[in-house]
Formats: structure tokens, C-alpha cells, sequence
């Protein structure tokens, strides 16, 4: 692996000087082709990670492939389908109407100390995600099991969550309202176990190399901030037979183009979605590994319904009415995304969005000064200029103000803003993955609208068994989000990124995500 005043002398400007890459360029693909000599992946992945314990972060797509690699859970994501396939749970199934589900552990599964990982682990670590002291950015998703709201709110003890270890191969999960695709969700990050004798030994400091103990496909050997994560194949891992890589290096993308010189320098294998600079984009489409899979993330604009003037829904729909979302996506984005009629993006199968109400703009002359917040990156800069552009045509005249990532959803949670471009990927092969967003309170809910209205079709949608029906009730739940418009959906996206061609089984899927257990390097790749 290159060291850090390599990677600084590689920002000094290649990308910018040449597009036509160095020796043995395919002239189809963008930069060297000379793949590694040995059994790595070297990706460039987003930003550095908040934290290496599951239950800090936030959900960036790099902090995900982080936790996946380390961490295995009762189910794993097909690579291409993201249905969930056996892991550590052999088999699974409902019981009493989806209201409980039964999980049957694989005999045999340990953690990288060598300890059993039983179904004990998965009670212990669901707790500590809704424990409040936890601060777990993703517990609403243990909203789904009893009590897991009341836990998280302080209400109860975290013993009273509705999981149990029957014996040390049986987990009972006892659900707030039946659940039919409960098992859809198991396979995300939050629902992995985190070792709990680690964690007692070493308290905050646990998710440090030396005292990590893991129970995923890799083990972690290395953390130096803003330079690289570097894993290595655990020798104590289940299915270790099927894992081909020997070692992974996570490279943090704190400069898009300077990072961008790494991949096309050849010491990078891939550089993961959301992390291409916007001006080179145009030229990277002509390359054949640059890829986008799906379209699976809602650019939202986010209104504070507790702070005025954006506490009047007819004010909030004002406001949507007036974004061209056509001119937006296509003329300013160049393409990069899709106008969006509803929040919930096309692609499950099955389910069919309400579109968004269509008619004149009332006037919106007389409004005050507006701040809308944002990230730093791109394309949120971008969107919040044109949005910006299209209300000083209506005389309402917007302040920018933009945040780096982790200052900017500390904002968001906390509702120290009015107005902000938002974004969300889904995290689940479901409407709800998005719809949840705004059911009451929960970290997500930026918005801090709490419509009973709402809550009541979300929850005669969460207790419905037949899927279609169930889906026609949660279209209905939808268009009463767009109808008071706590947020309002701009355009949908996928993440682009850029693969080497040696890099196999990193299959495009609609949330980009990659179980890196299923990735492999063909080190004999030639340029044909």
C-alpha cells in the first residue's frame, strides 16, 4: 500500500493534467490496469467513519461496507437481490401471524477470540441498541420489536425489549404488530452483534485495533484516521472456505478529485458511490468501469414544522409547488438523477407511489429571508444554488449555509434549522425503509412532524398480512406525506462509482451494497 506523502504527492494533480491515463491503459477504461499481485481490495470509501462500533454511526454507504466486513448477522444480503440469505441463522420463520419469529442459530459460530457467539450476543447487543445511553443513530428500526420504542424513549428497562434467547441457538423475537418482512431487515448493520466481552473489557475504547473482537468475514488489523482501515480474512470466521480476499484496505475520501488520482493511478480497485467529483463525470461515463446501479436515494428538502413560518403545511406546499424538479434533475444535474413525483423510489416490486399534487404556484411574495442548510459536497452545493435561483424569482431571497456531513446531521437532529436539503437511501427492500422516516419521533425524523393521522395508516399498513393490500395502504400513508409536506422529494438517485475489472462479485444491486465476502480479484486480468 502506498504511504500517506505518496497519496500526497498523487493529489498533486494527475486527474487534472491527463485523463488518458498511464502505461497499459485499455483506452475502454480510466487510468492503469495493472492489477494488484496479491489477494486485496483497495477501496476508496466515502469519508472517514464516524466510528468502527456499529451502533455510532449514521449510515454512510462507507461506514456500512466498515461494519458488514466485520460483523456477521442472523441473515446476509444476496449479493445481487439483497433477499436475505442464511448466515448465522440456519433457518427462520413466523410464528402466531408474523407477530413472533423464530431464528435457529448455526452450531459452531465464533467470535474472533475463538468465544461461542450465541443467541445470547443478539439479545445483549439489541438492547444496547435501544439503550438510551447508546445513542444509537439507527434504533428506531428496533422499533419493530416489543417494547423497542418504550426502551429507547427511557420508558423501560432494556430488559423488557420483546427478544429472547431460548437457548443458545434459539433467538425469540416477539414483534410490535405482525411483521411479515421482518427477516428483510436482519441482514442491516444495526442488527449484527457487537461483542459484548470485549466491550466490558475495554469500554469506549473496544472498537480500536487490539481490542476489536469480531465475528464477520474480516478482522480488523489497522485504523489510522483519515489514511486506512485495513482488515485481514479471520481465520475463526464460519464460512471462511468461501471468503477469497486476504486483506482489505479501506482508503477515507477526504478530497473527491485528489482521491480520484489514487483510482486512476492503479492504487485503488474501487472507489465506492457518492465519491466522484462532479466535473469529471461527463468523462467518466465513457469508461467502462464506471457504473451505476439503481436509483434507490430521495434528495428531500426537509421542512422544521415546529419553527414558523414552516409550522403552515400550506406554506411548506407553496414552497414545493414552486421547485421545477424536470429543470433541476436534467438541466443542473445534467442527468445525474430523476425528477421525483413521490418519496418512496420506483423499483420494489409491487408497490406503486402516489404522485405529488400538480397545480398553481400561490404567491409566495412577502416571505421572509429564508437559511437553507446543506452538506458541503456535491451535488447538495449544486441543488441548494438552484433552489436558491428558482425562489429569488419569486422575490423570496435564501441564505446558503453548508456543514461537512457529521456537523450537518448533528444539526438536523437536534432541529436546529428551518429548511435543508436532506437525502436518504434506502435501507430495506421496502416502502417503510422510507415512509418510517416521519412516522413520530425518531433520530430520522428531521422534521419533527408528528401527524396522528399518519401514524394511524402507517399502523393499520404494519398490521395488514396481505402484501397488497398492505402496499395500497402504505401508498396511502404516502400521499398524506406529500399532502402536508413535512418534507417534499426533489430527485432520486443511485450511487455512481468506478470498479476496476478485475474486481469480481461486487454485483450492482439497488442499494449498493457489497458483502465483501463475496468479492474476489482476478489477479491474472489482462486489457484485451
Amino acid at each position: 500500500m502506498p504511504q500517506l506523502t505518496r497519496r500526497q504527492l498523487l493529489g498533486m494533480g494527475l486527474a487534472g493534467a491527463s485523463l488518458a491515463g498511464c502505461s497499459r491503459q485499455a483506452s475502454a477504461y480510466f487510468g492503469r490496469l495493472d492489477p494488484p499481485k496479491e489477494s486485496i481490495l483497495r477501496i476508496g470509501n466515502a469519508s472517514e467513519p464516524t466510528s468502527l462500533d456499529p451502533h455510532k454511526v449514521g449510515g454512510v454507504i462507507g461506514e456500512l461496507h466498515l461494519s458488514i466486513a466485520l460483523f456477521d448477522g442472523l441473515t446476509e444480503y444476496h449479493p445481487r437481490t439483497l433477499e436475505p440469505l442464511p448466515a448465522i441463522a440456519e433457518r427462520w420463520y413466523p410464528e402466531d401471524g408474523a407477530r413472533v419469529w423464530m431464528f435457529h442459530l448455526r452450531p459452531g459460530v465464533v467470535w474472533s477470540d475463538g468465544k461461542p457467539c450465541t443467541a445470547e450476543d443478539f439479545v445483549y447487543s439489541w438492547r444496547r441498541v435501544v439503550d438510551p445511553e447508546t445513542v444509537c443513530p439507527y434504533a428506531n428500526l428496533l422499533y419493530y420489536v416489543r417494547n423497542g420504542q418504550r426502551v429507547n424513549e427511557g420508558k423501560l428497562p432494556t430488559a423488557q425489549l420483546g427478544v429472547q434467547a431460548v437457548d443458545p441457538l434459539t433467538l425469540r423475537i416477539e414483534m410490535e404488530e405482525p411483521t411479515v418482512y421482518f427477516p428483510n431487515l436482519t441482514s442491516f448493520f444495526i442488527f449484527r452483534p457487537v461483542p459484548r466481552q470485549s466491550i466490558a473489557a475495554y469500554k469506549e475504547r473496544w472498537a480500536r485495533p487490539g481490542s476489536m473482537v469480531s465475528n464477520g468475514a474480516f478482522r480488523l488489523v489497522e485504523h489510522v484516521p483519515y489514511h486506512q482501515v485495513v482488515m485481514e480474512r479471520s481465520q475463526t470466521y464460519w464460512d471462511r472456505k468461501h471468503v477469497r480476499l486476504d486483506k482489505l484496505y479501506f482508503l477515507p475520501i477526504t478530497d473527491f478529485s485528489q482521491n480520484i488520482n489514487l483510482y486512476q493511478a492503479g492504487e485503488m480497485d474501487v472507489m465506492v458511490g457518492g465519491a466522484l467529483p462532479r466535473p469529471l463525470l461527463s468523462e467518466l461515463r465513457k469508461h467502462r468501469d464506471y457504473h451505476v446501479d439503481g436509483k434507490f436515494i430521495t434528495y428531500y428538502l426537509t421542512f422544521n414544522c415546529k419553527r414558523e413560518p414552516f409550522n403552515d403545511p400550506q406554506l411548506r406546499q407553496a414552497l414545493s409547488l414552486s421547485i421545477n424538479r424536470r429543470d433541476l434533475a436534467v438541466r443542473f444535474l445534467r442527468g445525474d438523477g430523476e425528477p421525483a413525483s413521490s418519496f418512496v423510489p420506483p423499483g420494489i416490486p409491487g408497490y406503486r407511489s402516489p404522485a405529488l399534487q400538480t397545480q398553481a404556484v400561490p404567491d409566495l411574495a412577502g416571505l421572509p429571508p429564508l437559511t437553507l442548510h446543506s452538506m458541503t459536497r456535491e451535488p447538495d452545493r449544486t441543488v441548494t444554488e438552484v433552489l436558491q435561483s428558482m425562489w429569488s424569482e419569486r422575490g423570496i431571497r435564501v441564505e446558503l449555509q453548508s456543514e461537512e456531513s457529521q456537523t450537518f446531521l448533528a444539526r438536523l437532529r437536534r432541529h436546529d434549522f428551518g429548511l435543508a436539503v436532506a437525502r436518504w437511501g434506502g435501507d430495506y427492500l421496502d416502502p417503510t425503509t422510507f415512509l418510517n422516516l416521519n412516522n413520530g419521533p425518531n433520530p430520522q425524523n428531521y422534521s419533527d412532524w408528528d401527524d396522528p393521522e399518519y401514524r394511524a395508516q402507517m399502523r393499520r399498513a404494519a398490521v395488514e398480512a396481505d402484501a397488497a393490500r398492505r402496499y395500497r395502504l402504505l401508498a396511502a400513508a404516502e400521499a398524506r406525506l406529500l399532502e402536508q409536506t413535512p418534507i417534499t422529494p426533489l430527485f432520486h438517485t443511485g450511487l455512481q462509482y468506478l470498479r476496476k475489472p478485475w474486481v469480481n462479485g461486487w454485483e450492482p444491486n439497488l442499494q449498493d451494497l457489497h458483502p465483501l465476502k463475496y468479492v474476489s480479484v482476478d489477479q491474472t486480468w489482462q486489457p484485451v
